[in-house]
């Protein structure tokens, strides 16, 4: 068992990328959900993304190949631990298979209720963005909004 200010399930409110030309995207638009969860055992888990899923048209199924959720939807889980203001994921299973075996590593801060991660530089495209998600934390006695 571990200690962890992370352990606990967190609700996504906000997700998006900081490219470094200044620009704010949002990969999954701006109505966005999931969960990611932390337990004592030192294993996580995450899901997020368009909280509006739209129904993928016969080009999109092609350009995601075996996956037609590649723009709307990510999740993946594995061991995790705490170094100072990082934690680090120690991916072992993604919807994404180029994640699958990788660490990612995250800058974390918790205020209140509230998590903030940002990730290391992303490799997407040209660009380097880095990615911010903000989670609220859930109590038993509330549902995921």
């Amino acid at each position: 068992m571990i200690e962890s200010p992370l352990v606990g399930t967190w609700s996504l409110k906000n997700f998006e990328l900081h490219v470094p030309d200044g620009k704010i995207v949002f990969p999954y638009g701006e109505d966005v959900g999931g969960l990611l969860m932390y337990d004592l055992t030192g294993h996580m888990s995450a899901v997020f993304g368009s909280a509006k899923v739209p129904v993928s048209a016969e080009t999109d199924l092609e350009k995601a190949g075996a996956n037609p959720n590649y723009d709307t939807f990510m999740s993946y889980c594995g061991p995790y631990e705490i170094q100072g203001d990082r934690v680090v994921h120690r991916v072992t299973m993604s919807s994404m298979e180029s994640w699958t075996g990788t660490i990612q590593e995250r800058i974390f801060e918790i205020t209140d209720d509230i998590l903030t991660l940002e990730t290391m530089p992303l490799e997407v495209g040209e660009a380097s963005p880095i990615g911010r998600l903000v989670w609220h934390r859930m109590h038993a006695s509330q549902e995921q909004s």
